[in-house]
């Protein structure tokens, strides 16, 4: 136990001693360092009076050789300005001299030209009257010739007139009959191509309005609604709407056969077969258009794209959903829906 503090003591001892040691060797580093600061002080400072002294004697050097070269410019200019001075003098005391020598030229001249301008009018003058003279005896004889030349012409046009008149008729009648052949076979050519394209388009919107009637009813009514019988002539009629709206500008025919051919789809989207037929008077009509018009302004109003008539009739999935709510809602048949919006969106 003995041993063991004074193990501790001497540990202690020698850790007081290294303590003692370090503050030592930092107090001599401390001394080291300010001893260094001072030196670099005292350098740093001759370093910036000697810089301060070159900048100084730089200076007045720079303002001295400014000093002389502003004088020496000075000098300069007074020099050119006597110069110049002397040279607009001397310029203009010899501008004067041209300008007489060359008024008195020009006047020697002008006299010059007019009396040989006297003597060409006067030979210009004499020629003109015998030219005239020449002349009038070529064109008294040019008169006669021309008007014996326009009898002789004249005659050969008439009789060729006659001849021309005889032959055109002629050919006008054969042309004419021709023509009549053509056009009576164009337009058998013509009727027959458009009952083809009626009983095509109409297969294509009897499959249409299959299609819509089954996506827009199905399981919806039990009873089916009123049924029109559409004629293949209302198919032609179409066809024959959307070949002249052919030749209206790019942008204008793509909204036309668009609704067009809704509108052909729409008149045929009842069955062929006739079950019932309900008669309305004008007012009842009238009544349920304003009801379904006003129905299909709120729906399109109420849609969240913004979107106009023509690009609701444009697309099938919102026409769809318009007629489903309006059929369900309104009472009436989907097809009066369609038709109203889609004679809407041709008035708009």
């Amino acid at each position: 136990m003995t041993s063991l503090m004074q193990e501790f003591a001497e540990a202690r001892q020698q850790r007081l001693q290294e303590r003692s040691e370090f503050l030592l060797d930092c107090e001599q580093a401390k001394q080291e360092r300010a001893r260094e600061l001072q030196l670099q002080s005292e350098t740093t400072a001759a370093y910036l009076a000697h810089a301060q002294q070159t900048r100084l004697a730089g200076e007045l050097g720079r303002q001295a050789v400014a000093e002389i070269t502003s004088e020496s410019r000075q000098e300069e200019v007074k020099n050119r300005a006597g110069q110049v001075s002397i040279y607009l003098q001397e310029l203009s005391t010899k501008r004067t001299e041209q300008a007489a020598e060359d008024s008195e030229q020009r006047a020697q001249d002008v006299r010059t030209r007019t009396f040989k301008m006297r003597s060409q009018l006067k030979h210009i003058h004499k020629a003109r009257v015998r030219a005239a003279q020449v002349d009038q005896v070529q064109r008294r004889r040019l008169v006669e010739d021309r008007a014996a030349l326009t009898q002789m012409q004249i005659e050969d046009l008439t009789k060729n007139r006659l001849a021309s008149a005889t032959l055109a008729s002629q050919q006008r009648a054969q042309e004419f009959g021709d023509r009549a052949a053509n056009v009576k076979n164009s337009l058998e050519n013509l009727e027959t191509t458009r009952l083809e394209k009626a009983n095509a388009q109409a297969l294509k919107l009897q499959a249409f309005r299959t299609n819509l009637t089954n996506s827009v009813w199905a399981g919806a009514r039990s009873v089916a609604a009123p049924q029109v019988k559409v004629s293949v002539q209302a198919s032609v009629k179409v066809s024959e709407v959307s070949e002249s709206n052919s030749s209206e500008p790019k942008k204008k025919k793509g909204k036309a056969e668009s609704v067009a051919v809704k509108s052909a789809e729409l008149a045929i989207a009842k069955p062929v077969e006739v079950k019932e037929v309900i008669k309305e008077t004008p007012k009842e009509v009238s009544k349920v258009s304003s009801k379904i018009e006003q129905f299909v302004v709120d729906y399109v109003a109420q849609l969240s794209t913004n979107s106009s008539l023509l690009e609701v009739v444009n697309d099938r999935d919102t026409v769809r959903d318009l007629l489903a709510q309006g059929a369900n809602t309104l009472k009436v048949d989907p097809s009066d829906i369609l038709n109203t919006l889609l004679q809407m969106a041709e008035g708009s």
